[in-house]
């Protein structure tokens, strides 16, 4: 996989979070994670250490929101 295609697996994973409502924000975060893990794998494969450090951050910022089920749970941008 070329770097411009993992950088797209993280604008995708990054657009399933902004575009998450209520119901599916649990599921969004699932799928952005992974396509995060993908991208991770991928870069990593290439030995891309500026993609792989991309996505791990991306990846701390998913596993940092808050679920959806608790109460007053809000997503920060």
């Amino acid at each position: 996989m070329e770097p411009d295609e993992i950088f797209e697996l993280i604008v995708k994973a990054d657009e399933r979070l902004k575009y998450a409502t209520g119901e599916r924000a649990a599921q969004r975060r699932e799928q952005a994670r992974q396509l995060l893990e993908q991208a991770k794998t991928e870069a990593a494969a290439i030995g891309n250490a500026g993609l792989v450090a991309q996505a791990d951050r991306r990846l701390a910022d998913v596993a940092a929101l808050p679920d959806a089920d608790e109460p007053g749970a809000t997503a920060e941008a």
